[in-house]
C-alpha cells in the first residue's frame, strides 16, 4: 500500500510540474463537469486524531480553500451549480462545497474560515439531535472508547468480563454496547445516560466533553445563525437513517424538511444520503418528495448525464495529500490512469499526458 501511494504521488507530482493539472482544469472536458467536495467535521479539539477520515483541522480547511483559490476554481453554491450543470452553463473549474450532518463545529470552526474566503457551502442537516442537543450517540460512543484506550472496563450487566480497551478489543466492546442499546430500545435520553455511565466507569469527564460541544449538532439558534451568514441548510434525514421501507424513508425526509422549515426560508430541495446508503427506489422516492438532487459518498466528478439523485462527491480528509486533492479537483485524477482501469475518452484529454506520469500512475489508486 505504501509503495502504491508513493507511486501515485510521484505521478501526480510529475503531472503537476509539467502543467497537466492546469490543462485538465482548463479543458472543455472539465468545464462540463462539477466537483462536489464532501466534509463532515472541523475539529474543536482532538477529533481529527480520533477519526482523521471524519474530521479535519481548521488549518487544513484554510489550506484547501487557498489551494482552490490559487488554482482558479469557481466556487458555486450547490443549488446554482446543479442548475448550471443541467443547463450546460458551468464556469471553468467549477466546485461546490458540502458539509454533512450539521455539527456545531461547522458553526464554530468552519463558518469563519469559509467567510474569510467568501466560499459558499451547503450543510446537510440531521435535525433530531439539533433539538435534543446532546452528543450524537453513535460517534460519541466511539469517541469515549477512544479516549479510554488502554484502560480497563468492568461492566457486568453488559460485558461478561473485565476488558482492556486495547486496539484488539475496542471494536468488540463498541459492538457489545451498541447491541445493548439497540436491544433495549433505549431512547435518545437513555443512550446519553449510557454514555454518562460509560464515561464514569472510564474516569472520563463527560460533562466537560459536553460543554465543549464535541460531536453535538448546531442547535436551532445556531442553525439560524448559519443560514443568516448565507450557508444553505438542506436535507439529510431527521434521524440520520435510511430505512429500506419507502414510507418510513419518506417520513424521514418530510420530518427533516418540517424541522428545517422552522429554521430557514426558501426551497429545501437538496438531499444527502446518510452514510452514503441508498437503494434502487431512493431516487424515485426523493422525486416524489420534491427533491431535485441527492449526493452520495462515491468519488467522481458529475456531468449533465449523471443521474441527479446519485451525484458523486469527493470526500476530503486529514490523510489526503495536497497533490491528491488538487488532482481530483482539477479533474487530472480522472484523466490519468487510475485503479478502476477506466480511461477517459481520447477526445477529452486536454493535452498529451507526460510519459513519466503515465508510467508512475499505473500502480496508483484513486485517492
Amino acid at each position: 500500500m505504501a509503495m502504491r501511494q508513493s507511486l501515485k504521488l510521484t505521478a501526480y507530482w510529475a503531472a503537476e510540474k509539467t502543467g497537466f493539472f492546469a490543462r485538465a482544469a482548463a479543458s472543455d472536458w472539465r468545464r462540463r463537469r462539477l466537483a462536489i467536495l464532501c466534509y463532515h467535521g472541523v475539529s474543536l479539539r482532538d477529533e481529527h486524531h480520533w477519526n482523521p477520515h471524519l474530521y479535519i483541522t481548521p488549518d487544513l480547511l484554510r489550506r484547501r480553500l487557498e489551494l482552490l483559490r490559487r488554482s482558479g476554481c469557481n466556487l458555486l453554491p450547490l443549488d446554482d451549480a446543479v442548475e448550471r450543470l443541467r443547463q450546460g452553463t458551468l464556469p471553468p473549474h467549477a466546485v461546490a462545497l458540502t458539509f454533512d450532518d450539521g455539527f456545531y463545529d461547522f458553526y464554530r470552526q468552519a463558518a469563519p474560515v469559509l467567510r474569510e474566503y467568501r466560499a459558499p457551502a451547503t450543510v446537510y442537516v440531521c435535525t433530531y439531535y439539533s433539538w435534543f442537543n446532546r452528543p450524537v450517540f453513535d460517534p460519541m460512543l466511539d469517541y469515549v472508547l477512544w479516549k479510554g484506550a488502554g484502560k480497563m472496563l468492568a461492566w457486568p450487566e453488559i460485558l461478561d468480563r473485565e476488558v482492556s480497551l486495547n486496539a484488539g478489543n475496542l471494536a468488540e466492546v463498541r459492538q457489545r454496547l451498541y447491541a445493548f442499546a439497540s436491544g433495549a430500545r433505549l431512547s435518545a435520553a437513555d443512550k446519553d445516560a449510557l454514555l454518562v455511565e460509560l464515561s464514569g466507569r472510564l474516569r472520563i469527564d463527560y460533562g466537560e466533553i459536553c460543554r465543549s460541544r464535541v460531536l453535538q449538532l448546531m442547535n436551532p439558534d445556531e442553525l439560524r445563525g448559519a443560514a443568516a451568514q448565507g450557508f444553505d441548510l438542506q436535507l439529510h434525514t431527521h434521524r440520520h437513517r435510511m430505512p429500506a421501507d419507502g414510507n418510513l424513508f419518506i417520513k424521514e425526509v418530510e420530518d427533516n424538511r418540517v424541522a428545517l422549515s422552522r429554521i430557514r426560508e426558501g426551497a429545501i430541495r437538496h438531499f444527502c444520503y446518510p452514510s452514503g446508503v441508498y437503494y434502487a427506489q431512493s431516487g424515485n422516492l426523493l422525486g416524489k418528495c420534491g427533491v431535485v438532487s441527492a449526493t452520495t459518498c462515491e468519488p467522481g466528478l458529475v456531468s449533465a448525464s449523471t443521474n441527479p439523485f446519485y451525484l458523486n462527491r469527493y470526500s476530503d480528509d486529514m490523510l489526503t495529500h495536497d497533490l491528491v486533492f488538487e488532482a481530483w479537483t482539477s479533474g487530472a485524477a480522472w484523466l490519468l490512469p487510475h485503479r478502476s482501469g477506466a480511461a477517459a475518452p481520447a477526445e477529452s484529454l486536454p493535452a498529451e499526458i507526460p510519459a513519466s506520469s503515465q508510467e508512475a500512475s499505473s500502480g496508483g489508486g484513486e485517492g
